[in-house]
């Protein structure tokens, strides 16, 4: 099992983002993924072509959001993301691409193992489903308490 540590880092969390598109949200994710080495070169596009087909936005209780990823091609480690844009960005829903969702808390997740993405969206959906933590990340300032509120991930 991997700890929160090595799924969470600071440097991967971005407060009041200044982005106004789902690819704006991507782009600015794999750039950091890819400074701090979580990712190869490439890996943006693949998000963002994914995104098109297979949309990430999801109907979170109060508050919508999203998990933009891709398959484990380009991915030297796995990571979580945190963008909290300063305005809500539009994201097309998963399984509905035509119903578009404005969200308030991105998780771009970068996931190795493809046995493991599957758990860790079912970990996900802790997040989706709790209204006050959703409310907790999207109203945050300290990044050390965007990371905490995100230990859930780490639950069995």
């Amino acid at each position: 099992m991997k700890t929160i540590a090595t799924l969470l880092d600071e440097r991967l969390v971005v407060l009041d983002a200044d982005v106004e598109t789902a690819e704006d949200c991507i782009r600015l994710m794999a750039g950091l993924f890819e400074k701090y080495g979580y990712v190869k070169p490439g890996y943006g596009d693949a998000v963002a072509e994914r995104e098109k087909g297979f949309p990430t936005g999801l109907p979170g209780k109060g508050i919508n959001l999203a998990i933009p990823h891709t398959n484990n091609a380009l991915v030297n480690k796995p990571a979580v993301g945190v963008i909290i844009p300063r305005k809500p960005v539009e994201f097309a829903m998963m399984g509905q691409k035509d119903t578009k969702l404005s969200c308030e808390v991105v998780l771009p997740l970068v996931v190795q193992d493809s046995k493991r993405q599957v758990a860790m969206l079912k970990k996900m959906m802790k997040i989706i489903q709790d209204g006050d933590l959703l409310r907790r990340l999207r109203d945050s300032r300290d990044k050390a308490e965007i990371l905490d509120a995100l230990s859930v991930l780490n639950e069995e």
